[in-house]
């Protein structure tokens, strides 16, 4: 969708960490040569927020062999831009098939969204409307980070120690396994919910604004959803018309305060 004027400047190239923050997370099969683009585009000039590559563990037992057993881990990084904001990772000795599917034909050897993020300092109960409402699978639940190393540069942590706490919550489709692990899916939502003082920035995160300012979820029953979220304690709920797209469709601020579309 390209806006003859736009009502905000957006998110622009700034930290993940604030209240109306949204991202795309993606799989490269390399992370380290977007990572040198982006450290020249930032010798250019070019106006870009980077976190360098960072290596994040994943299901490793404490009882660890190095060359003998698997070593499960992902290398990620950040790159924000104006327009656009990437959490960007490359798996190390573990796959998912189904979860980031790379066309290794593209410059960067990149995947589809395989979940994209939110930031919310809301209270817990907010985030039902997620699987109440619109129907997705809540597979982590107000689980506190752990507060690694990775984490804390990603994200910019400051830790519990330092008056700042991170909750997870992972959300999928209603028939998307989390077991059978070759069967796990990209288009899932990740949310951060912190307890501290975070700049709020939804007034730079919805329609109008530059860059990322929307997610939008495909419905099998647009009527029915719509019903949903009406009586439900999301705001600016408008009617179900017909989009550019000859979609049905409608929208409507989530009680978390973030702007979304459903479409049918």
């Amino acid at each position: 969708m390209i806006m003859e004027k736009t009502g905000k400047e957006g998110l622009g190239p700034n930290s993940l960490k604030a209240v109306g923050s949204r991202w795309g997370t993606s799989l490269s099969l390399d992370v380290f040569n977007i990572a040198n683009h982006a450290e020249d585009a930032i010798a250019a000039g070019l106006p870009i927020y980077y976190v360098a590559p960072q290596r994040n563990l994943i299901n490793r037992p404490d009882s660890f062999e190095p060359f003998i057993q698997a070593n499960p881990c992902v290398h990620e990084m950040v790159l924000i831009q104006p327009l656009t904001r990437q959490v960007i990772f490359e798996r190390h000795d573990y796959t998912r098939p189904n979860s980031g599917i790379v066309n290794p034909d593209s410059h960067f050897k990149g995947s589809e969204f395989v979940h994209v993020g939110l930031i919310v300092e809301c209270e817990h109960e907010k985030l039902d409307f997620y699987d109440q409402m619109l129907g997705l699978r809540r597979t982590v639940n107000n689980s506190e980070s752990k507060y690694g190393e990775a984490s804390r540069r990603i994200l910019e942590l400051k830790g519990p120690e330092n008056g700042e706490q991170m909750l997870n919550y992972y959300f999928t489709a209603p028939l998307t396994s989390t077991t059978d692990k070759p069967e796990i899916r990209s288009g899932n939502l990740e949310v951060l919910r912190f307890k501290g003082n975070l700049p709020n920035k939804l007034n730079y995160s919805r329609p109008g604004c530059l860059g990322v300012c929307l997610y939008t979820m495909k419905v099998s029953d647009i009527e029915l959803y719509h019903q949903r979220v009406s009586s439900s304690k999301a705001r600016e709920v408008t009617q179900v018309y017909e989009n550019e797209f000859s979609e049905k469709s409608f929208s409507f601020v989530a009680p978390d305060g973030y702007f979304w579309t459903l479409l049918a």
